[in-house]
């Protein structure tokens, strides 16, 4: 089978990990789109979103620590700079400029603030429950900032998961499917679940369209962790495949990343049974096994947002 040779214009990166960049310069590549050009520490361009980062004081030829966020198939390289103030999984204080309760896609009561951060940004803080606002008299609230993306804070209120249900994050537990509904915040579809503790729960529909899921099915879900938006994160079970069992998938394609510096990684895609494509990584001995090859097997080391993460056996 050929391999796909693909130019990626940077230095090889990996996801998670921060690197140090030099801010280049800002350019314009439409009326309203300005970008950062970040020279990585090889002396290769990267593009920056200059937009979400004005409030932090960036000049030209500053040297900024930044996260990859996410690398994707085709070696686009997305990055989140270091916040001037604040720092992931840390408590800080916020200034509370407004505390009330509403009613949310659940038709639940939860309690809300709207926090300033020190850039004089505006968040809004939830929690489902478990928070007597009765008791609140305070203009200061403890948060711990639990993701940061685009320059912006994602907030929960301190040791918030400790006031919720008896669900633990790492178990499986069965979910019965009550509504479907469209958040408004972010105009995409939701399931409704009910889950043992006899508390409603949340599901992105987009991530599950293919596992046909309904009103009314009964779902094993893993929950994975408790989001800032006040949800716990599930994962259902996949109709095939399950973490830590080994299954054969059809060889699609080769693939062979060039990064500017000259280093070179191979790839196999692989199609699961949705059709659905996934990326593995191979090392020169592993390609020179299986170019031959129609089907692999392969290792499902982890399901997040139903894609699966393999190793080649």
């Amino acid at each position: 089978m050929n391999i796909k040779s693909i130019k990626i214009n940077n230095l090889r990166l990996s996801e998670g990990q921060y690197y140090p960049f030099r801010i280049a310069k800002k350019i314009s590549l439409g009326e309203s789109e300005e970008y950062y050009v970040l020279i990585d520490p090889k002396g290769y361009k990267i593009l920056m979103p200059a937009g979400y980062y004005e409030d932090y004081g960036f000049q030209i030829n500053q040297i900024i620590n930044c996260r990859v966020d996410k690398i994707n198939c085709n070696g686009r390289v997305f990055l989140e700079p270091e916040h001037p103030f604040y720092k992931e999984n840390e408590n800080y204080e916020f200034d509370v400029v407004e505390a009330g309760i509403r009613k949310n896609i659940l038709d639940e009561d939860e309690v809300y603030f709207i926090v300033k951060d020190k850039l004089n940004k505006s968040r809004t803080v939830v929690c489902s429950g478990g928070f007597d606002l009765k008791n609140f008299d305070s203009d200061k609230i403890l948060c711990q900032v639990e993701r940061i993306k685009k320059g912006m804070l994602f907030l929960r209120l301190a040791d918030e998961s400790k006031m919720f249900s008896s669900l633990k994050t790492g178990e499986e537990y069965d979910f019965l499917v009550i509504d479907e509904k469209v958040n408004p915040n972010d105009n995409l579809s939701y399931f409704i679940l009910k889950g043992p503790d006899n508390k409603k729960h949340l599901l992105k529909k987009k991530c599950y369209y293919h596992y046909n899921i309904k009103v009314g099915s009964k779902i094993r879900c893993k929950v994975n962790k408790f989001t800032s938006e006040g949800y716990y994160f599930l994962e259902p079970e996949n109709p095939f495949y399950k973490v830590g069992e080994i299954y054969e998938f059809k060889v699609k394609r080769f693939e062979e990343l060039v990064y500017s510096d000259g280093l070179k990684q191979k790839l196999v895609v692989l199609e699961d049974k949705f059709d659905e494509e996934v990326n593995v990584f191979i090392d020169k001995f592993e390609f020179d096994k299986l170019k031959n090859e129609e089907s692999v097997k392969a290792l499902v080391n982890n399901i997040r947002k139903s894609r699966l993460e393999l190793q080649i056996t």
